[in-house]
């Protein structure tokens, strides 16, 4: 009983009936309900006058508790502060267990990779390869590869892992593995790690066997010593793949996904189910200034290549995301620009630089633009755990959190063909990739859109020409190709068009 008129108790339900004169204030009194922040007031006149001007002080009794305990000269306000004091105390009581649920998830993340990474370096290769089950490989490196890989291992308890990794690759190796163990349930009977001369070197040994044995015309590969374990793999109920055969594996869960749930079955990558992971989301997102129930492209940057990484072609030009950003801002659409820019480029000014190029006759609301960059990252370079748990994966909790029913954000993902695209719609958000029509590994792709670009949930913006200035110079061979960088209109169109159609 939060407010009593003498003795009596006013209610929400009663307080139409039993006290007319404070009916104006119902939802003031309604704040109070369920606290204990008690109030008593010596009549209903007194009630009124003091809900009627919230910032006189009164005088009343007040307390917290049950019962008032002294008597006082206060302001409604000043009981609403103390309201929202308690209220905040018992809130974090409640979360309590969650928290120490979440910072032991945080700690048991990185011991359960560590002993894993050092366990399964003791299985003997031999042994290991004489099981009848999928085995994928995968090179260190190849850390975009991780989430359809995790899916796949997590989907099919009885697929093994082969990670091969140069000394240069350990520690990216090591993640790897914290994933796995973490929320992909790999255990060490299923995981072999091999350290090798050069990783990519080993991959491409590894493809060749496996064409040798899909196709006995195809020559058998000389292997390394370090390498020929896997001669012992049965040619009979056994396969080995690639982390292409991974794709295919978890593929087909998303051609069927509708965005309204998470196909991937990964442990510990959704802060709905805990109460203070969630709180700390928000507190990010109220910060950011995110509005609920609003839509939403999430855009992602990729610059891996122009820093040594795969597939240079597939990086963004700063020219081709300046266009994009003013499309969908013209079109009054919120854009979050999120991903990890080129060394020692400032994403504020490059984006100022081009939309201020591209408003001078044609200007947007800038405000709709929120430019988060590698969120996942706290001021100082350190690791926002309080946010984004125990992998890479987890760095999609924000999303799941504005999908949520508390949210209820609508989100499209969009970005060059990468593993953070498969990973956006292996959790369930619509998706969209750009990828030049024809490209060489268009057969990739179509197992996640179909043959036909018919998933609902992850397709393809397939345009004539990608962004950059490199992709160019490499299809046209260093030959003439109109302009240098950014989209075509009839390109950036296709593009705006596709995610449009997933906001539908």
């Amino acid at each position: 009983m939060p407010i009593t008129i003498g003795n009596t108790p006013v209610t929400t339900w009663s307080l139409m009936a039993a006290h007319k004169a404070l009916a104006a204030y119902k939802a003031t009194i309604e704040r109070f309900a369920g606290s204990e922040v008690t109030i008593r007031f010596a009549s209903i006149e007194a009630a009124a006058a003091a809900l009627a001007n919230p910032a006189q002080a009164n005088a009343m009794q007040f307390g917290i508790g049950v019962q008032p305990q002294t008597p006082a000269n206060r302001s409604i306000n000043d009981c609403l502060a103390d309201l929202e004091v308690e209220l905040d105390r018992k809130a974090k009581q409640a979360r309590q267990p969650d928290k120490e649920k979440y910072n032991k998830m945080l700690a048991e993340a990185g011991e359960a990779g560590a002993l894993l990474f050092s366990e399964a370096a003791k299985n003997k290769p031999e042994l290991f390869a004489a099981r009848n089950c999928v085995y994928y490989y995968q090179g260190g490196y190849m850390s975009g590869d991780q989430f359809a890989v995790g899916a796949a291992l997590a989907f099919d308890g009885t697929a093994r892992l082969i990670l091969l990794y140069a000394e240069a690759d350990r520690n990216a190796a090591a993640r790897l593995v914290r994933f796995y163990a973490a929320s992909c349930r790999l255990t060490k009977d299923r995981l072999l790690v091999v350290q090798v001369p050069n990783a990519k070197d080993a991959v491409e040994s590894c493809r060749q066997l496996v064409d040798h044995r899909i196709d006995a015309d195809k020559p058998m590969p000389d292997l390394p010593d370090g390498l020929k374990f896997l001669l012992k793999i049965p040619a009979r109920g056994a396969k080995l793949c690639p982390v292409g055969g991974a794709t295919t594996d978890v593929a087909a869960s998303v051609m069927s996904g509708k965005g309204d749930q998470i196909v991937a079955k990964w442990d510990g990558v959704d802060p709905n189910k805990n109460r203070y992971w969630a709180y700390r989301v928000d507190k990010f997102l109220n910060l950011k200034g995110i509005v609920k129930g609003q839509k939403y492209v999430i855009l992602w940057m990729r610059f891996s290549g122009k820093e040594g990484g795969a597939h240079k072609e597939l990086d963004d030009s700063w020219t081709g995301l300046g266009q994009i950003c003013h499309a969908f801002l013209k079109k009054q659409r919120n854009v979050i620009l999120v991903g990890r820019p080129r060394q020692n480029r400032d994403v504020h000014a490059k984006m100022k630089q081009h939309l201020d190029k591209l408003s001078a006759n044609d200007p947007v609301d800038r405000d709709r633009l929120k430019i988060w960059g590698e969120y996942w990252k706290s001021e100082g370079g350190n690791p926002n755990t309080k946010i984004i748990g125990p992998n890479r994966a987890a760095e999609y909790a924000i999303f799941l959190r504005m999908k949520s029913a508390e949210w209820k954000c609508s989100l499209v993902h969009l970005g060059m063909r990468s593993g953070a695209m498969d990973a956006a719609a292996l959790l369930g958000m619509h998706t969209r990739f750009i990828e030049q029509a024809g490209n060489e590994q268009i057969k990739r792709t179509t197992k996640w859109t179909g043959k036909d670009n018919t998933s609902t949930l992850y397709k393809r913006a397939e345009v004539s020409e990608l962004s950059t200035k490199t992709a160019r110079d490499m299809v046209h061979d260093g030959g003439q190709h109109g302009i240098e960088r950014g989209y075509t209109p009839e390109d950036l169109k296709l593009i705006i068009d596709s995610v449009e159609s997933a906001f539908v």
